[in-house]
């Protein structure tokens, strides 16, 4: 039975794992990561170059749009 549960924590550390490149990150959390101004990250989406979803009525980003952006 132990061992059971700790498979199922490893499944379940795994899945979380591998959707770490799906988080949603809200402007000031794109701010800290990148070390950009906020206004800078407007900028960014008015051109196009960042791409954000407005979904929610909000400014969110995928981590993997924001890492696409600093590489390119």
């Amino acid at each position: 039975m132990y061992s059971e549960i700790i498979n199922q924590l490893k499944d379940i550390q795994q899945t979380l794992n591998s959707d770490s490149d799906d988080n949603w990150m809200s402007v000031n959390n794109v701010c800290q990561y990148t070390g950009l101004s906020p206004a800078t990250i407007h900028r960014a989406t008015q051109k196009g170059t960042l791409k954000v979803s407005k979904a929610t009525g909000k400014n969110l980003f995928k981590k993997a749009w924001v890492d696409n952006f600093l590489g390119g």
